[in-house]
């Protein structure tokens, strides 16, 4: 019962964490393209992780250049095995190229202010 109690106090200590580093970060919006003309480019990234993780890191980063959205420019995967005594290893990297802007109007509202 400790093992749990303390698992679910690390994770809850993890988050806030990150809720502190990258304040609001949940409210800035993942786009394919740019929403509208009167966006301010920001910053570019490139991310390599694992599907959902890149999209939250992105979003996590634009709130350091002061971004409110994350347009998604490209998306590709890299695969790399090889063959050894004990068989195929390898493994699949996923790298993301994203755009960050400052976009103003209705959808980009933070819920607390």
């Amino acid at each position: 019962m400790k093992n749990k109690v303390m698992i679910v106090a690390t994770v809850l200590l993890a988050s806030g964490c990150t809720n502190l580093k990258y304040p609001n970060w949940q409210y800035v919006r993942i786009e394919n393209q740019v929403p509208d003309k009167s966006c301010v480019y920001k910053m570019q990234e490139p991310c390599s992780a694992e599907g959902k993780d890149c999209l939250d890191w992105h979003k996590q980063r634009a709130t350091k250049y002061n971004a409110n959205t994350v347009v998604i420019t490209d998306k590709s995967n890299h695969s790399q095995y090889s063959a050894g005594m004990w068989g195929a290893r390898g493994s699949e990297d996923t790298t993301t190229l994203a755009d960050y802007y400052y976009c103003n109007g209705a959808k980009n509202l933070n819920p607390i202010d």
